[in-house]
């Protein structure tokens, strides 16, 4: 018997639908292994920073997976470095002062970002942004894509000589974004595959309360732009990290002057050892 056309093509549109959901369902999702984070696995970094006056200081750094912790299923992964204070890198301090998770092809952290304010001349505490299941990058999103957002306004009241307490106001806005994704990137002459990058933003803006007007210190400005590409089954291989303040010119009495700053630091790997 000759089966009539518009069911003949029925018949064989329905045949291909169902042959490509068996290829779908076959298909194994792919998992990122962007930063392993078993216990023991160890990298070792060079970080050299510049700043504007044209000084610059190296240190060596070795970042270890030191312990986990389990809380409601959730795995978190805690890292140690072996440097000091002043020879930690910006952006592996970070990582040591919380906590990661990996889940969904994502690295989580939880944790703080602590932004050096003693430098401004001023009698300002450290800026301590809290940073809750931050998303540090997204091996399944789309390049240029954003991943977390966070904004906050804080005031401090600060002493300023022959004026008495001051409120300053500081506004940030904290985001992370996912960057390119490459077939291979060079650290220290060594070629790494499957690399991702991804960036972290922190938007300040300052300003103080004086005689009713509210003045502007530091203009809203990306003050903190970091990059950090990750390789796959090795995890991070290079950290840039730019910090920069463009201070307004003050022509107040008994205000001091806030110079500028500028700093360029880079972490690249040396040596790891990684179980995957």
């Amino acid at each position: 018997m000759k089966l009539p056309k518009y069911l003949f093509y029925f018949l064989v549109s329905f045949a291909i639908i169902s042959c490509s959901d068996d290829d779908n369902n076959d298909a194994e999702e792919t998992i990122s292994n962007h930063f392993p984070l078993t216990v023991g696995n160890s990298w070792t970094y060079n970080n050299e920073t510049t700043y504007q006056d044209g000084a610059s200081t190296n240190s060596q750094e070795t970042l270890t997976v030191e312990s986990t912790s389990e809380e409601q299923g959730v795995t978190y992964y805690k890292l140690e470095s072996d440097a000091s204070i002043n020879e930690k890198g910006f952006f592996t301090g970070i990582l040591t002062a919380g906590s990661l998770i990996m889940a969904d092809n994502q690295l989580i952290y939880n944790g703080e970002l602590s932004v050096d304010l003693s430098g401004f001349g001023l009698d300002l505490d450290n800026l301590s942004i809290p940073l809750n299941n931050i998303i540090v990058f997204d091996a399944e999103a789309n390049s240029g894509e954003n991943l977390t957002q966070i904004n906050d306004v804080i005031t401090r009241n600060v002493n300023l000589p022959q004026v008495g307490t001051v409120p300053f106001t500081i506004e940030y806005n904290l985001r992370t974004v996912q960057n390119e994704f490459l077939n291979s990137y060079t650290v220290n002459e060594e070629e790494f595959q499957d690399v991702l990058s991804a960036g972290i933003i922190v938007n300040l803006e300052i300003s103080v309360s004086l005689s009713g007007f509210q003045i502007p210190i530091l203009q809203s400005q990306d003050a903190i732009q970091m990059t950090n590409y990750y390789a796959d089954n090795v995890g991070l291989i290079k950290s840039e990290t730019s910090i920069n303040y463009d201070f307004e010119e003050l022509n107040f009495p008994n205000i001091p002057s806030i110079p500028d700053f500028s700093m360029e630091e880079t972490q690249e790997i040396e040596t790891y050892i990684v179980a995957e």
